[in-house]
């Protein structure tokens, strides 16, 4: 079963230097998607470190649980989030964007 729309659980603002954990579901998939993040409607690397885009933010994501988890969360991070849930039916579905303001 290809996945259905996914909804972005995105905090509306999060302290500086706190963590701030960002969720995506999705109900319908089979076999159970995957999920990515992206910022500003750029896909998010695994990891931050190696992009220079995102290297001055501090993130982990789960791509089995669709958990993206800033620790800490910084000024940078400041921006519309979505996700996409993928599995190998159908076409990958992105979820409307929201805004998270550090």
């Amino acid at each position: 079963v290809p996945p259905s729309k996914p909804v972005a659980h995105v905090p509306s603002s999060g302290t500086i230097g706190s963590r701030a954990v960002l969720r995506c579901t999705e109900t319908e998939g089979s076999p159970a998607p995957t999920f990515s993040w992206y910022k500003d409607g750029i896909l998010m690397p695994t990891n931050p470190k190696g992009n220079p885009a995102f290297h001055n933010s501090s993130y982990t994501q789960d791509p089995v649980t669709g958990e993206l988890v800033f620790d800490p969360l910084s000024a940078f991070d400041t921006g519309e989030y979505s996700c996409e849930a993928s599995n190998n039916v159908g076409t990958p579905q992105k979820s409307d964007g929201a805004r998270l303001e550090a």
